[in-house]
């Protein structure tokens, strides 16, 4: 059980340090591009997770 929680945690770190040398060497500053990916996820994907989970929830409610 451990050994699948490091093996997870070093593979995000991996995947994080593999994103942020490829940004490096495409010459984007990653300080502009993390806000707007947040920002641009919160507008668009987010919505669309809780509206998921809130039909799934008045589903259970109505059975």
């Amino acid at each position: 059980m451990e050994g699948k929680l490091l093996k997870k945690i070093i593979i995000g770190i991996a995947v994080l340090l593999g994103l942020w040398v490829i940004f490096d060497l495409a010459y984007i500053n990653i300080s502009y591009v993390i806000p707007y990916l947040v920002e641009w996820s919160t507008k668009f994907i987010l919505p669309w997770i809780l509206l998921y989970w809130f039909i799934r929830l008045v589903k259970t409610k109505e059975k």
